[in-house]
């Protein structure tokens, strides 16, 4: 137990500054089994103020120990011991209102937890001391503290008043005591000496206050005339306040008047301003105004700015600062009524605007122009921008005959433009093929028609001056129709004009014009302006896409320097409210999106390539490195470069692959790769630096190949001998000195297989191995040699070996090959030399 109480202190209690007194480690609580151990703890504080707790301790799973519960001393009510008569662990606690029933492992455990705590409640809390039922007392020691007496509740009341006598108190007393001059067994006369000093004291009081009557009298008859005169005194505060309320009324009176006559003032200057607007406002639209909507003449330009002042008084009047009751007068009414001509006006100019844009429309058509420009719109702009005011007009007061017109417009001016890009672009299309004759001829290269042909061949040229000035003339002519357009319709039909007022006033308030609403305004006028302009030109993507596709149908190499031009155009800056460079975007996305399929394209013909189609590797790449000299789209190329060198690797696999090849697929591989390397070394292209590493060392690998698989075993009958004496040395273990011992390896057996292969034999069987070679490649390979060379290094090497085996196997026999090595060098010259 005093190894858990030392844990338990160690771990709990110390940090705390708290001292354990005692412990009880508790079987059961309140009749229940603690699945973890429970200890009832006694501590104390060591610093002062001294305080005594109880604690309820609980074990965890890891052996450490938690504090569950606590309480302090004063809030034990009652120990019971259960049976003083005999030892038992039991015992019950009551703190607060509530009964703790204790089970402890001893008897003796719970003796020395209630000894120690009735110790400590004596010590510390002796007036309030928990009672102790059932329970054997402790005699306290000698040493123990002196503990208080605990008094009744009204002595402990007395207690709390006493207060003890001051120094000039006890020395008083003590000159009484002097001057009695009496013993201390003579309290009681003492007593009567006081109580006799007493009565005299009192005695004299008694009659000095009859001495003093008359003056008390005297004294009261003053306060009874002071009292008189203050009665006096409030009854003229009384007469004051009365006169004060008086005047206080009579002047919150004279101002409610006057503030009543500042509204009258008020109301009546209210009442003239309105009079005044309302006059003005009838007086706006007057009978000329009138007759002039009545007899309007579009077509004259003096009378549409008389219809212009008209509508606009009548939006005055409409439009102007009325109280919502002058509404309701007659004068306002019968005003009202007489502008009911408004409606027919409206419907005559929008008759007036349908008529204009279709006559307009057809004027421009019959105009004759450059068969490679555009017809200009300014004539069709000059005759329509007097009718801008009544536009605007109807866009304030009529939004329903605005729109409708907007879409009139629209829709005549998309027809309009339809027809004018069909001319263009047919012209412009048709220029397209005589531009590639010019400069195109068909160009063949001459090779050889068999299995194992190279990849690499020629195409057509670019026409490189014509492409870009029908590019430039495309590019200029839609950029200024398109501006052109986009400037008139923004400003005949006034479609920014209520964003700008409301973007005015956000950058007037806030300062900036940058702000997140004026932002917003911004982006909502380009978006207006974007859906107008997409309507007139709704034709304009389709004959961009029919023109791109018309320069890259007869050469689709075109491709190539269209995306470049249209590329360096990307880089002049533009304004990007435009919707010229919303369409300019549009074109970039459409030839880079072209310019992805011709690579595609490339790259499924190089990967899918038969052994009788040429491609155009080199020329193409020739090309695109003239084109893309100093452009900004450089690394497109690149990557480019990089798909089409892997289609061609995966073409030369296939083409090895095939089946029905007639050449061995180790040659048309190195024939290809070297036909690669040689190609990608011309053209000296840093990026393709890697690929054409690659190249070489796959030519030099499948050389390797057809080497091992072609020179075979020229003197096999010396191979398949030498083969079976290092399987005996290497697999069964017999010494390279003993192997001539043995009968089939035998010196005799060695002479006849050397025999066989005689220097006419062998230059024989070389020679028809030059043949095959030969006949493998294709007409006049710059590799026939170079095979040759990895087929005479290869046979030497053979020959070397067998030497090599012969001194080790056979020392001092003699026995030499039929040939030696400058025979075979010999003989592999002289082959060479005869073909």
């Amino acid at each position: 137990m005093s190894a858990l109480r030392k844990i338990v202190q160690r771990q709990l209690f110390q940090k705390d500054d708290e001292r354990i007194q005692a412990i009880v480690n508790v079987a059961k609580l309140d009749g229940k089994k603690k699945k973890h151990q429970t200890l009832l703890c006694l501590a104390v504080t060591i610093e002062h103020p001294i305080a005594v707790r109880l604690y309820f301790v609980k074990g965890e799973k890891d052996d450490t120990f938690k504090k569950k519960d606590r309480f302090n001393l004063r809030e034990i009510r009652e120990i019971d011991g259960i049976n003083p008569k005999r030892s038992t662990p039991e015992f019950h606690i009551t703190i607060g209102d509530r009964q703790y029933v204790i089970l402890a492992n001893s008897a003796d455990e719970k003796d020395d937890f209630i000894r120690e705590l009735y110790k400590l409640s004596s010590q510390y809390l002796p007036i309030q001391m928990p009672d102790f039922c059932n329970v054997s007392i402790p005699l306290v020691e000698s040493e123990t503290s002196i503990i208080p007496i605990e008094l009744p509740d009204g002595d402990i009341a007395m207690q709390s008043d006493y207060q003890p006598i001051t120094t000039k108190e006890d020395m008083d007393f003590r000159k009484l005591l002097g001057r009695a001059d009496l013993t201390i067994g003579e309290a009681h006369k003492f007593a009567e000496m006081l109580t006799e000093q007493l009565q005299n004291l009192d005695g004299a009081n008694i009659v000095s206050m009859m001495a003093s009557e008359n003056s008390v009298n005297q004294l009261l008859a003053n306060i009874d005339q002071a009292l008189e005169g203050v009665e006096l005194v409030e009854k003229e505060l009384d007469s004051c306040d009365n006169i004060l309320a008086f005047v206080r009324n009579s002047i919150e009176l004279i101002e409610e008047k006057d503030s009543l006559s500042v509204v009258e003032r008020r109301n009546k200057q209210r009442l003239n301003d309105e009079l005044i607007a309302f006059e003005k406002s009838l007086q706006a639209v007057t009978a000329s105004h009138i007759d002039t909507l009545k007899q309007a003449n579009f077509s004259n330009p003096e009378s549409v700015q008389k219809c212009t002042d008209a509508a606009r008084a009548v939006a005055q009047f409409w439009h102007g600062r009325i109280a919502k009751p002058m509404l309701q007068m007659k004068a306002y009414q019968d005003r009202n009524n007489e502008l009911g001509v408004i409606d027919g006006f409206v419907d005559r100019l929008m008759s007036h605007l349908s008529a204009l844009f279709s006559n307009l429309n057809d004027l421009s058509l019959d105009q004759e122009w450059h068969e490679l420009c555009i017809p200009k719109q300014s004539q069709r702009f000059r005759a329509l921008s007097p009718l801008s005011d009544l536009i605007h007009w109807l866009k304030t007061n009529r939004p329903k005959a605005y729109t409708i017109s907007l879409q009139r417009y629209m829709d005549s001016t998309n027809m309009l433009y339809k027809r004018l890009f069909d001319n263009f672009f047919e012209t412009l299309i048709s220029k397209v093929p005589k531009a590639n004759e010019k400069r195109n001829t068909s160009a063949t290269v001459s090779s050889k028609s068999s299995d194992n042909q190279s990849f690499m061949s020629v195409a057509s040229d670019v026409d490189t001056d014509t492409l870009p000035q029908l590019i430039e003339t495309v590019l200029a002519e839609l950029s200024a129709v398109i501006d052109a357009e986009q400037k008139f319709v923004v400003r005949f039909f006034h479609i920014n004009s209520d964003l700008l007022a409301q973007l005015e006033t956000i950058s007037t308030g806030s300062g900036d014009s940058s702000s997140l609403g004026g932002r917003n305004i911004e982006r909502h006028m380009n978006e207006q302006v974007r859906q107008v302009m997409g309507a007139l030109f709704e034709s304009l993507n389709v004959h961009l896409d029919n023109f791109c596709r018309a320069i890259c149908r007869n050469n689709p190499s075109n491709v190539l320097l269209l995306f470049v031009i249209i590329s360096k155009k990307v880089l002049v800056p533009q304004d990007p409210g435009t919707y010229f460079s919303i369409t300019f975007g549009s074109l970039v996305v459409l030839i880079k999106r072209q310019f992805d399929n011709f690579i595609s394209l490339e790259c499924q013909q190089y990967s899918e390539v038969r052994i009788t189609k040429r491609t155009h590797f080199r020329h193409l790449s020739k090309r695109a490195e003239t084109i893309f000299v100093n452009t900004e789209r450089r690394t497109d190329l690149e990557k480019a470069y990089y798909h089409l060198c892997r289609a061609i690797c995966d073409g030369i696999q296939r083409a090895a692959a095939n089946p029905n090849s007639k050449s061995p697929p180790s040659v048309v591989k190195f024939e290809n790769f070297h036909q690669l390397y040689l190609t990608l070394s011309e053209l000296k292209i840093v990026c393709l630096d890697q690929q054409r590493k690659d190249a070489k060392a796959l030519k030099e690998e499948h050389i390797d190949a057809f080497v091992k698989e072609y020179m075979g075993r020229p003197l096999e009958k010396i191979q398949t001998f030498f083969d079976a004496v290092n399987n005996a040395i290497e697999l069964r273990g017999v010494k390279a000195e003993e192997i001539s011992y043995q009968q089939q390896f035998s010196r005799i057996e060695l002479k006849k297989v050397i025999s066989q292969y005689p220097g006419k034999e062998v230059k024989k069987g070389l020679e028809q191995l030059y043949k095959k070679i030969e006949k493998n490649l294709i007409d006049n390979s710059s590799l026939l040699q170079v095979v040759w060379r990895d087929m005479q290094e290869q046979f030497i090497k053979q020959l070397l070996e067998y030497n090599k085996l012969i001194a080790m196997c056979y020392p001092g026999s003699k026995i030499e090959l039929e040939v030696s090595t400058d025979n075979v060098l010999q003989f592999f010259s002289e082959i060479a030399q005869q073909h």
